[in-house]
């Protein structure tokens, strides 16, 4: 299947997933505070996703400590960002959330080595990350929507397991869907503050 870019011609990895979670060709729920629909689509290899980076820290810079090279720069992003699939989610054309996903032979390379690097995870590993939602988008299930999706990804590119740093907020939602919570802990790179949680799922 082949969707629409919102501003422009059909893009040929640019997918409107399709899941038992209510995305309807992209499409979610009318939000509880009824400002509009909102669409999340795969935007792998378009010029959307160099949108998600000073998203991440338009989310981040009031809610945690980030390092001073992140807020001089107000983007957070790495060299993974190349080779993840990544999702956003769009009201009216605006970028609201974006979340990512990517797969590695080799556990080192991750970009959760450090949360894990006590244990050795069957390979592949699908690592999720970089999820964010902005305030006015909140409770709407976009989270949601995002760890089915990339979930789904990481199953269709035959990982064994997919893996995350997820953070308070995030670990009950997270093993509602089978994730198990590990005693590993990691602060993202990024920051100086906020601590998260390993967890993995296994296929």
């Amino acid at each position: 299947m082949v969707a629409e870019s919102p501003s422009g011609p059909p893009i040929s990895r640019y997918r409107l997933c399709r899941l038992s979670c209510a995305v309807l060709d992209g499409t979610l729920p009318k939000l509880e505070n009824g400002l509009s629909d909102v669409q999340i689509r795969e935007i792998t290899g378009t010029d959307h996703v160099v949108l998600a980076f000073p998203l991440r820290y338009e989310v981040w810079k009031d809610e945690a400590d980030l390092t001073a090279t992140v807020r001089a720069q107000k983007l957070i992003t790495d060299e993974h960002d190349e080779h993840a699939r990544h999702w956003a989610a769009f009201d009216d054309g605006e970028m609201v959330a974006s979340a990512r996903m990517c797969i590695h032979r080799v556990q080192d390379e991750t970009p959760d080595a450090a949360t894990f690097k006590e244990i050795v995870l069957p390979s592949p590993i699908a690592t999720i990350n970089r999820l964010v939602v902005k305030k006015e988008w909140r409770r709407a299930g976009l989270a949601t929507q995002f760890d089915l999706l990339r979930v789904e990804a990481a199953r269709e590119g035959s990982a064994a397991c997919v893996v995350g740093t997820a953070f308070d907020w995030r670990i009950a939602s997270l093993q509602s869907r089978g994730f198990k919570l590990t005693q590993y802990q990691w602060t993202m790179p990024y920051m100086q503050s906020l601590i998260g949680r390993g967890m993995i799922l296994f296929f």
